[in-house]
């Protein structure tokens, strides 16, 4: 079961690069997929993993990276932030979404005795911090890239900032739902009611979480890319 939705994941990770990327090639070193739009008007990107300065000869109609020379003067911060300060929503969303997995199932199953109350405050507290955590892990990107990266606008770091951008967004609508008391009741900490409208709020919701966690896989993928190559 978590092997097929590890590879579901995976599957739309991979989509969602292809889309962003357009064609790409490997960096002969770190083997990093880097997209021919990085390339500049000499034909040379400078790979923002292994700091290798790639020329992409085309000597007959196919294209090769060749290694030019290494980029050595590249600014080395003593605390590079981003990469800390990612592990915070990482960690907490996909724990939220537990959360309120767990109360969907309860209130399902109409347990009297699971302290459903507590579980409820509980995940929309883990929520919470994830979403306003993440104004300033996307700061931390944003200088890292501005210091170490000299601001080029690789692919993978425009793929990396819209999704950052849109995992507040989508974040920011399940709090409010989950706040407003339409999805799970205040008092009883279980789902708030058949109702069209508390159906259509839950609806959103758990649509919310599920599209937040492909957004949060994407952007951990990718991040642990620019980091570590492949």
């Amino acid at each position: 079961m978590i092997d097929d939705l590890m590879g579901l994941f995976g599957k739309l990770v991979d989509r969602f690069k292809r889309l962003a990327y357009g064609r790409v090639f490997a960096c002969p070193v770190c083997h990093l997929d880097l997209a021919f739009a990085d390339v500049d008007a000499n034909g040379l990107v400078v790979c923002p993993v292994c700091g290798a300065v790639i020329s992409l000869e085309a000597p007959y109609g196919h294209a090769v990276p060749v290694v030019l020379d290494m980029e050595i003067l590249r600014a080395q911060p003593k605390w590079r932030l981003h990469p800390l300060a990612a592990h915070l929503p990482i960690g907490l969303f996909p724990l939220a979404v537990l959360g309120a997995g767990v109360l969907l199932v309860a209130s399902l199953l109409g347990s009297a005795a699971f302290p459903a109350v507590v579980v409820e405050r509980s995940t929309l507290l883990v929520l919470s911090l994830a979403v306003v955590l993440s104004p300033l892990t996307i700061a931390a990107g944003l200088s890292d890239w501005w210091r170490r990266y000299g601001k080029r606008p690789y692919r993978i770091i425009r793929l990396k900032i819209a999704f950052s951008i849109a995992f507040v967004a989508i974040g920011a609508v399940a709090v409010a739902l989950h706040a407003s008391g339409a999805v799970f009741s205040p008092a009883t900490g279980l789902l708030a009611g058949a109702s069209p409208l508390h159906a259509l709020a839950a609806a959103a919701y758990f649509a919310a979480l599920a599209l937040g966690m492909v957004v949060i896989a994407t952007l951990g993928h990718v991040g642990g890319n620019l980091v570590f190559g492949r």
